[in-house]
């Protein structure tokens, strides 16, 4: 019997073989992909909070109402009391300290010194048949200006009384409601020691 040839079929499988081989030879499992990019977080994504300047020592007292101006609305220094026509004893005292840096003479006529923008002290008076009410203000060592704004809103100062370096204000029929009294020094800043005085005496004074 003839031998068949092997070498078609060792050919065959051969061909086989590497057919199977092939894509296993070909295919490769990527080790490095491509990273993908991370996008960079707006201010309104991003987690983290967007850091405050903190306004400096200056920039806080810009913001600050500064008027330069003596202002009635603010609360007063040293406090306040009410006094009734005829009230005792007269004349009623309290001690307190005069200064500040806001230069006074912008109201004119005899306003002098410097004093604060609220006043150092309030009286709240009752009229009665009384014909007179009576500021004044002794200093302990140095001169001092007196300025009083009235029920009305008017301003009164004075500096120096007749025969006193002592500021003294009067009030003829005076009318119920608040006085408002700052105490003046003559520079910026000096604070001088004293005491303020209110009666409906004329017989009292510095």
């Amino acid at each position: 019997m003839p031998v068949r040839p092997r070498l078609p079929v060792l050919a065959v499988i051969i061909l086989m073989v590497g057919a199977c081989a092939s894509p296993a030879a070909t295919t490769t499992t990527p080790t490095d992909a491509p990273a993908t990019p991370t996008p960079t977080p707006t201010a309104a994504e991003s987690d983290e909070p967007t850091p405050s300047v903190e306004p400096s020592e200056s920039a806080k007292e810009s913001t600050e109402p500064v008027s330069g101006e003596l202002d009635m609305s603010l609360p007063s220094n040293f406090g306040s009391t009410d006094l009734t026509a005829g009230f005792t004893p007269d004349p009623f005292s309290f001690d307190l300290v005069s200064g500040g840096p806001i230069d006074v003479t912008y109201l004119g006529d005899d306003c002098r010194g410097y004093a604060t923008a609220a006043s150092d002290y309030d009286v709240t008076y009752t009229a009665g048949n009384q014909s007179l009410l009576r500021f004044y203000f002794v200093a302990d060592t140095a001169d001092t200006t007196l300025v009083i704004n009235a029920p009305d809103g008017s301003w009164h100062c004075n500096d120096d009384a007749p025969g006193t370096i002592d500021p003294v204000i009067d009030f003829s029929s005076p009318a119920s409601g608040r006085y408002d009294i700052w105490i003046g020094s003559y520079a910026s800043g000096t604070e001088n020691s004293g005491t303020l005085f209110v009666t409906e005496l004329a017989s009292n004074g510095p």
